[in-house]
Order: structure tokens, then C-alpha cells, then sequence
């Protein structure tokens, strides 16, 4: 478990854009105005990092899209066993959505601090081209903020969190959508669709 909240750390920090990266051609939203700016943002990542570096990350999402999602930041965290961990952040509480792939079960939930996150889901999944076969769900919180059962968002989370199907990338609407409006937004901007990001 300790390992995977380390992951954690790493996703959300590739958020950011690390000074020691060269830069990389990655369309960039720069308008702050435009709704979900930083979610398009991380949705071209996320493309540009599936197309040109065959990054394990989101291998699968949700097939529909996550209630209240804020954040999915491109990048991810290598676990055990061959699992990757990626990070939804989502609500009026920016809590965690830590999905954590694998290719087969792992104690993940066995070991979570039942005071700090709350594990909503570890179970098969359906074959699929990625070549995992298990997934793991847990939340965490934000600075002062942690999962509780009886909120109202928290709940609403689980439960969709706990039943979701489990798609390919390609498969999910949701996620092409927010990649169309994120091109579109990038590319009708002053400049064009190269901004200053130097990628995740």
C-alpha cells in the first residue's frame, strides 16, 4: 500500500511540468476562461502520451464519464506485479480516485488505512486488449479532506465506482469528446495549439 500512495505523489505530481524535461510538442489549452480548462489539458496529454510514448495510462477508464471530474493528470505510477496506478480527481472535496490495473489480484485493499482512503472496488474485469485483468478502486483526500461514508459525494462516487464498466480508451466517448473540445480549444487559440508546456 505504502508504494502505491508513493505513486499517488508521483501522478499528481505530473500534473506539473518537470524543469528537466526537454520539451515536448504537446497542444496546450491556455485559456483559463474555458470550462474544464485543466481537465482538456490533461486529456491532450494523455493523447499525446498514448500516441507517442505507448504509456500504459488509462489503458482503461470508465466507460462513461466519472461524476464531478476535475482532473485525470497524464502520467502514472508503475506498482507491483506489473499494476499501473493512474488518479482521478474529482468534487467539491478534490478527493482521489486511485484506479490501480493489474494483471492479476493484488492486497492493495487489504492494506489500506481505513482513516485516510476507502477502497471502493477490487475485482476481475473483463478480457480486454490491455492486458490487465484486475482493478482496484480506492479514495483518498485533499489536504484537509477525506473519503467518508455517508457523504453525499462520496457515496455518489463509490457507486459509480464500484459498478462501472471498464473500457479500453478508445472506447469511451466521454473521453474522445473531451479530447475533441480540448483540440478545437487549442488549435482556435492566438498562437495556435503549441503553448509553453513542456509536457507531464
Amino acid at each position: 500500500m505504502r508504494q502505491i500512495l508513493a505513486g499517488l505523489v508521483v501522478v499528481v505530481a505530473a500534473a506539473g511540468c518537470s524543469p528537466n524535461a526537454e520539451p515536448m510538442s504537446v497542444p496546450v489549452v491556455t485559456d483559463e476562461s474555458i470550462a474544464d480548462h485543466a481537465l482538456l489539458n490533461d486529456v491532450l496529454q494523455i493523447d499525446y502520451q498514448r500516441r507517442n510514448e505507448s504509456s500504459p495510462a488509462f489503458a482503461l477508464v470508465p466507460a462513461t464519464r466519472p461524476p464531478g471530474l476535475l482532473r485525470m493528470p497524464a502520467g502514472g505510477s508503475h506498482g507491483d506485479g506489473g499494476s499501473f496506478v493512474t488518479n482521478y480527481q474529482f468534487g467539491a472535496q478534490w478527493l482521489h480516485a486511485v484506479v490501480e490495473l493489474s494483471p492479476q489480484p493484488t492486497v492493495t485493499c487489504d492494506e489500506a488505512d481505513d482513516t485516510s482512503s476507502m477502497c471502493v472496488r477490487d475485482a476481475d474485469i473483463e478480457s480486454n486488449v490491455s492486458g490487465f485483468s484486475h482493478v482496484t478502486v480506492y479514495f483518498t483526500g485533499n489536504v484537509n479532506t477525506a473519503p467518508r461514508a455517508g457523504d453525499r459525494e462520496t457515496d455518489e462516487a463509490a457507486e459509480f465506482w464500484s459498478r462501472t464498466e471498464m473500457v479500453p480508451i478508445d472506447e469511451a466517448r466521454w473521453f474522445a469528446d473531451l479530447l475533441q473540445r480540448a483540440s478545437t480549444a487549442a488549435a482556435n487559440q492566438p498562437g495556435g495549439s503549441r503553448g509553453e508546456h513542456g509536457g507531464p
